[in-house]
């Protein structure tokens, strides 16, 4: 059993949960009752994901359906370990940090953090069980909430055979093609910028051309652009006066639009 797949189908179950309650918290207005609010958009989801259940006694969500991954359990069950019990807690947290401050207050405080910590502890090291947990009859639980209720996860079954999602298969295969196609794309983009694009290679045949100048170039004009210069940079070479951004095109490309100057250019400011 992947544990990949697993793993992928908590994310896209809270991802489905989020955007369902985004957009619903976004129309209606919830600061009363939230979490209650919360809990109806969650049920709501997850009736609708898994109004169709899988074969051989097995439940499923929408993202573990997506990923090909299934749960040893009733309907029931499964809704109490991914919607109820995080409804559960929210309630537990909220009335703990925003009650009455007390005697009484500290000492669930004390027994909140307590059990934090107890849980966070129990899921490292369920998490590590989670990656050990290998072979045909091995059983993996994705929190300790799942342990504590028994269900683990198994292959989904569609059609009397257990295989992996075709959904689930082909979004992994599209990732792969697509960052093989982006790390090819950054290759070529690094090649030509790195040969053909310097001085040796394609740059200096795609100057401009020389517009050599007789006699003294003119200071109130840019030879470059031919305007007024705009924070004006005079160029050793002829004393012409070029833009700043002229200048610095001048001196990359190591070639002065004035007089055709190519080699050790130098510029500075005129004040």
């Amino acid at each position: 059993m992947s544990r990949v797949a697993q793993l992928d189908a908590i994310a896209l179950d809270s991802e489905l949960y989020g955007q369902f309650w985004s957009e619903f918290n976004a129309a209606v207005n919830t600061d009363g009752h939230k979490e209650e609010w919360e809990l109806v958009m969650n049920s709501l989801v997850f009736v609708c994901a898994t109004r169709f259940l899988s074969q051989h006694g097995s439940s499923h969500t929408y993202g573990s359906a997506l990923s090909g991954v299934a749960f040893r359990c009733r309907k029931r069950t499964l809704y109490v370990v991914t919607v109820l019990a995080g409804y559960v807690w929210r309630k537990i947290t909220h009335f703990v940090f925003n009650g009455s401050r007390g005697r009484s207050q500290m000492a669930w405080l004390k027994l909140y953090k307590w059990l934090n910590v107890a849980y966070h502890g129990c899921g490292v090291t369920n998490f590590v069980r989670f990656l050990a947990a290998d072979g045909v009859g091995a059983r993996s639980f994705l929190s300790p909430v799942y342990r504590m209720f028994n269900v683990y996860s198994t292959r989904l079954v569609r059609g009397g055979s257990a295989s992996a999602s075709d959904f689930y298969s082909g979004s992994v295969f599209a990732g792969l093609e697509y960052q093989n196609r982006q790390l090819l794309w950054n290759a070529l983009l690094e090649l030509f910028s790195k040969t053909l694009l310097t001085k040796r290679g394609l740059l200096p045949f795609a100057k401009r051309p020389q517009r050599v100048r007789s006699g003294t170039a003119s200071q109130t004009v840019c030879p470059h652009c031919e305007r007024f210069p705009t924070n004006p940079y005079q160029i050793a070479c002829c004393r012409a006066n070029y833009c700043y951004v002229c200048v610095v095109k001048a001196l990359e490309w190591s070639l002065c639009d004035a007089c055709g100057a190519s080699k050790a250019l130098t510029a500075a400011p005129v004040y």
